[in-house]
């Protein structure tokens, strides 16, 4: 399938963190934090849990994300078939894909920063067996646009990449796809005006941790 979830799963947050803050508007807050509360916006968010499912271990969870990120729950839990296909440019044809490449179920969570604009959006997903995981990622990597990022490899196989970000302030776009087995992810991150590499690959390494197939 191929899945350019990226771009339209990242849509959906900065949706969200506009009623929050500011996301792709660029907008400065139109009041100014207090100190106290600019410490706690870099600090990470503890207490709040993403909606339960088998597949939840394998995002990032509210105290694993850069500090100041926040949950956005209406937009996370499990998905069908039906909803990750809606993702794609295509989705009559990426739900065949996902069918023929043996779906079995997928997670979305979805983050957002309630003043910078920066936004988290994560899916995985689970085949009824490697072939099929790994033909889906395949067909994910020949259709992905934006600039190759040198990255070591995650998992049994992963691509990262960038590209601008939507929206009128200079901004970047990483989108990390990655496989293990019968689950596959994909990891999008937009920030302004960069987006570090590295925080994207440090997200990535625990949810490998945590499953062997």
């Amino acid at each position: 399938m191929a899945l350019r979830v990226g771009v339209a799963a990242l849509a959906v947050g900065c949706s969200a963190a506009l009623a929050l803050g500011s996301c792709s508007s660029g907008a400065e807050p139109t009041t100014a934090p207090s100190a106290a509360s600019s410490q706690a916006l870099n600090e990470p968010l503890a207490g709040v849990e993403l909606p339960p499912d088998p597949l939840q271990p394998l995002v990032p969870q509210p105290d694993e994300v850069p500090g100041g990120m926040v949950p956005l729950l209406a937009a996370s839990g499990s998905r069908d078939a039906e909803a990750i296909a809606a993702f794609s440019a295509d989705p009559a044809a990426a739900g065949q894909a996902l069918a023929e490449h043996g779906f079995r179920s997928a997670y979305v969570a979805q983050y957002a920063h309630p003043s910078d604009g920066r936004v988290l959006s994560v899916v995985v997903a689970r085949f009824a067996d490697a072939a099929g995981a790994r033909a889906d990622l395949d067909s994910d990597l020949a259709a992905s646009s934006g600039d190759l990022v040198e990255l070591p490899t995650l998992g049994e196989a992963s691509q990262l990449r960038r590209q601008p970000l939507p929206g009128e302030q200079p901004g970047e776009l990483l989108t990390l796809r990655f496989r293990q087995g019968v689950t596959t992810w994909l990891l999008a991150y937009g920030a302004r005006p960069t987006a570090d590499p590295q925080l994207v690959a440090e997200l990535a390494r625990p949810l490998l941790d945590r499953t062997t197939s």
